[in-house]
């Protein structure tokens, strides 16, 4: 008995470590995926690029991923899921309509941070994500890229609904207030990155876009 179990351990070994490579090979693949489509967009970079980069074979690459497209949605997939959860975890508004602070600015202040947060330590997928905002309906990933934008969407739509359940003013303006603040966030990442403009991922520049946001709201 003693045996039979040694014997089973000694055939489950060489599966865990075969799974553990084989994550690690897609992670790989993954990651340098990432700092092309980042660098040269999802039409400019190649298959051989890619295989090159990664230092895998064309075969290795499909086996994993069934095409260049397969990987860029699995890349794709991988971070924003990460981002979207990072969202929905803080575009949580909890009603204080007699302290202004406490209020919406508050919960538009967290999400801000979030966003900052984010796309500090992820720099190559968020500049990723602001090539692929204006990328033409007839790219072949066009749908992949317009599905995770529109969840993130739903997430900061559904704040401002239940924001306008307290501010009247806010009623049938969630949708353009979503892709109106969104917008802003997204221009002073893109600003901070051209390295152009004096925005930064700090309190300061926090505080100057939502009260920015926030006079439009209230004007």
């Amino acid at each position: 008995m003693i045996l039979d179990g040694l014997f089973l351990k000694f055939l489950h070994l060489p599966f865990t470590m075969l799974s553990t490579e084989k994550f690690n090979v897609k992670e790989k693949i993954m990651s340098k995926a990432l700092e092309l489509f980042s660098a040269k967009g999802y039409e400019g970079v190649s298959v051989n690029e890619l295989t090159a980069a990664a230092g895998i074979t064309k075969p290795t690459l499909y086996y994993y991923f069934g095409s260049k497209e397969g990987l860029f949605e699995a890349m794709f997939q991988l971070h924003y899921a990460r981002l979207n959860s990072i969202i929905e975890e803080n575009a949580v508004y909890s009603p204080n309509p007699n302290e202004y602070e406490k209020d919406i600015l508050k919960t538009l202040s967290k999400v801000t941070k979030a966003y900052f947060s984010y796309a500090k330590s992820n720099e190559a997928f968020y500049m990723c994500i602001l090539a692929n905002l204006s990328m033409p309906r007839s790219s072949a990933v066009f749908k992949i890229v317009e599905k995770h934008h529109f969840t993130q969407f739903d997430i900061i739509e559904n704040m401002f609904k239940n924001m306008a359940k307290i501010h009247g003013n806010l009623k049938g303006k969630a949708k353009m207030l979503t892709w109106s603040f969104i917008g802003t966030i997204n221009s002073y990442i893109s600003l901070h990155f051209s390295g152009f403009a004096v925005q930064k991922f700090d309190e300061r520049s926090v505080r100057e876009l939502v009260r920015q946001f926030m006079h439009g709201i209230f004007a």
